[in-house]
């Protein structure tokens, strides 16, 4: 993909044909990141839309040499963090399915309801979570990125990621074991 940027930079093709290759080769990828964050499909799709708006304004600003998928995605993540400092977002759902983490050979209609319920008091939780601590739990658990991957698209060091994990682990021990006291 940064042949296209390569070629772009050389004056091969237009920033509207960059573009285009952009969206089609990262669209569904931008989206995806973007909806782990707001869990809505048009808002996500929204947000998508606004990212290769600034991409397309701002691919000046692109060093050359730099990979083009990083600085999509930190894009799209500050786009979403604009989004949920707009202060018109209130009720968010994080979508996860955590049944892997719960354990039952039978479910019955009781056990569906406990998952149910866990799952819902979990994504609360973690949804309540400050913002620096949820970004990490949603890259390194729901998108699966690597602690380097995570550091590297939130720009921030590898061991503030490492640190931020393991407080925002230890933030949700402790709200899920003190609701069940």
């Amino acid at each position: 993909m940064d042949k296209f940027v390569e070629q772009y930079r050389n004056n091969e093709i237009d920033k509207d044909q960059l573009i285009q290759e952009l969206m089609t080769h990262y669209g569904s990828q931008v989206t995806r990141l973007a909806y782990s964050y707001v869990k809505d499909v048009q808002t996500a799709e929204n947000i998508a839309q606004d990212v290769f708006i600034k991409c397309y304004k701002k691919m000046h600003h692109l060093k050359k040499g730099s990979a083009i998928k990083p600085w999509i995605n930190s894009i799209t993540i500050n786009k979403c963090k604009d989004h949920f400092r707009s202060g018109w977002v209130k009720h968010l759902r994080l979508n996860v399915d955590f049944s892997k983490f719960i354990k039952s050979t039978a479910p019955s209609p009781e056990t569906e309801m406990a998952k149910k319920d866990q799952h819902d008091e979990l994504t609360k939780e973690v949804l309540s979570l400050p913002v620096k601590y949820r970004e990490v739990i949603i890259c390194y658990h729901f998108q699966e990125l690597s602690i380097n991957e995570t550091s590297e698209l939130l720009n921030v060091k590898v061991p503030t990621v490492s640190s931020r994990l393991r407080r925002a682990r230890l933030m949700l021990k402790e709200k899920l074991e003190g609701d069940h006291k």
